[in-house]
């Protein structure tokens, strides 16, 4: 997956995928569908995740039993959130018999590029934060 050029960005060009044997482009979400989006993707990933990490640790077979829960059901999640991101533009079923898990997985991964294009300047901002904040410091220590 290349990552956007800028002149991609500011054309608010669509996402390229190739999905089975065939490309497609997903047109971008607009600011507020992109909110909706990604507390779907909250939503739905909130459950995988929270299959495994509510178990105590020392739960060895609890921990296996929902990873294994989580792994099943995770690459369908993936492919739902791939789906929903891109509306009707998708022809869901002809994708589903002609794509692998590896094209849907690489296809989440474009999609979450455009849904969180702000991550960078998070990371600068908590570096900052924490540099001009001795207790915000102590405390992700």
């Amino acid at each position: 997956m290349e990552k956007r050029s800028e002149s991609d960005i500011l054309a608010k060009a669509p996402i390229k995928v190739k999905l089975g044997d065939k490309e497609y482009k997903i047109p971008l979400l607009t600011v507020l569908p992109a909110r909706e989006w990604r507390i779907r993707l909250n939503t739905e990933l909130a459950g995988l995740t929270g299959s495994f990490t509510d178990v105590e640790a020392a739960d060895a077979t609890a921990v296996a039993k929902g990873m294994t829960f989580a792994l099943i059901q995770f690459p369908e999640k993936l492919a739902e959130l791939v789906f929903a991101y891109s509306g009707d533009t998708l022809p869901k079923d002809e994708i589903l018999a002609a794509a692998t898990e590896e094209q849907l997985a690489s296809a989440f991964s474009a999609v979450m590029q455009v849904a969180y294009p702000f991550l960078p300047q998070l990371a600068t901002v908590t570096q900052v934060m924490r540099a001009n904040s001795p207790a915000l410091a102590r405390s992700t220590n």
